[in-house]
């Protein structure tokens, strides 16, 4: 295998060719999904799987390896060399703030008294522009984002100001809870060009038991007021949900309620972090299917968000670019699985923000994430190493899933 890995990287410096990039990272991806397997079953012993282990770090950092190699030889336009390489990032997520309304039980991210400054605003905004995608998105994300509608008003301002020059296809995207949602912000959103990610989980039942407030009250019918506000508006948007392995048995009622309310565009994501077992994955498959052939087939004007190319599979693996209120840059993927947040930056943090000049070379692949993870929990914590490749079977089954269900 170390043989065909420096086959590979030796033609790609000598022939320049994308689509070996694509084979480089499948071939270690499945280099470690075997030393993983194998680690978790007994299979290996110590010194075998050291030496696995010894190829997949000598060959963990193959875009910078590239990079040097094709720098030195061949390119002569730097940037042209970035974009073949690394994938340029399309979105950059702005966590404002750790102030929450609620509590949700399978939310990572810490509530406590931290508020991103403008500086930290601004500089965040810039670094997006570096990326050499032409379509960017800037993403609020909290905590609560729409407590701090006055950062979003002047981030708004900034990056419109900023993109005359730049002339992006830029969008903004606000992923909020809707108690704090009004006329007068929707307003804001319309005109800005905003998409709206909605959190609720479905019925109230569900919604209250997962989605606790802090103070202990019922906020479910203030929100369905708000978000009936912004289904009379312009302003695409569609609604996210949790899924547990506890009340994976209402996934469809959920699902049917919220189209109900009036959302037209859904989408249902199984929770990560947790152990999902053979009959919550069987329960999973079959509410998904109950839903496609009900609101797919028959009813029509319902977009199921997991058939789309929006959610890639396995979503353990995927990675967007957050950047902190303190100004720390990291992967987003190791939020879903830490209980530590502070622990979970630590150990994912990619660099500080006064650091970084190009965030082109911050973007990943899911062997690269999947090697973080294996390095950060797999090799300390023998039940995260279980769940990590649960999690990777279930999205890769999933996928396969929703390749084969009718799309009409």
């Amino acid at each position: 295998m170390e043989r065909k890995i420096n086959s590979i990287i030796n033609s790609f410096i000598s022939d320049f060719d994308q689509r070996k990039l694509e084979a480089l990272d499948q071939a270690l991806f499945y280099l470690l999904l075997k030393k993983e397997i194998g680690i978790l079953k007994n299979k290996w012993s110590e010194n075998e799987a050291k030496k696995i282990e010894d190829v997949l770090s000598r060959y963990a950092d193959y875009r910078n390896l590239i990079y040097a190699g094709l720098q030195k030889k061949i390119y002569k336009d730097k940037n042209l060399l970035i974009r073949s390489i690394y994938p340029p990032p399309t979105r950059l997520i702005l966590l404002l703030t750790h102030n929450c309304q609620l509590r949700c039980r399978y939310c990572r991210v810490r509530k406590f008294a931290a508020v991103m400054d403008q500086n930290t605003l601004f500089k965040g905004i810039d670094l997006l522009f570096t990326s050499q995608r032409h379509d960017l998105q800037l993403q609020f994300f909290g905590g609560e984002p729409l407590l701090q509608f006055g950062l979003i008003e002047k981030a708004v301002t900034y990056a419109e100001d900023a993109n005359k020059k730049f002339n992006r296809d830029f969008t903004f995207i606000l992923t909020t809870n809707g108690i704090n949602l009004t006329k007068e912000k929707i307003d804001f959103f319309q005109k800005h060009k905003f998409l709206i990610e909605c959190s609720i989980d479905g019925e109230v039942e569900s919604q209250l038991k997962a989605r606790r407030a802090y103070d202990g009250k019922d906020y479910y019918s203030k929100v369905r007021k708000n978000f009936a506000l912004l289904f009379k508006s312009n302003i695409p948007h569609y609604s996210i949900s949790v899924v547990t392995p506890e009340n994976v048995l209402s996934m469809f009622k959920n699902f049917s309620h919220l189209v109900n309310l009036g959302f037209k565009r859904l989408q249902m994501n199984y929770s990560l972090g947790v152990f999902w077992s053979e009959k919550a994955i069987r329960s999973f498959f079959t509410e998904t299917e109950k839903i496609a052939s009900k609101f797919l087939k028959k009813e029509g004007g319902i977009d199921f968000i997991n058939m789309t190319s929006i959610r890639k599979e396995p979503v353990v693996l995927n990675a967007e670019l957050t950047l902190d209120c303190d100004g720390d840059l990291y992967s987003e993927y190791g939020i879903c699985l830490e209980e530590d947040f502070l622990a979970m930056k630590n150990k994912f943090l990619l660099a500080k923000l006064k650091k970084i000049k190009n965030i082109n070379f911050y973007s990943t692949s899911h062997f690269q994430n999947f090697y973080r993870l294996a390095k950060v929990y797999g090799s300390t914590d023998p039940e995260f190493r279980k769940i990590i490749l649960n999690n990777i079977f279930f999205g890769k089954k999933y996928e396969r899933l929703l390749k084969n269900l009718p799309r009409e």
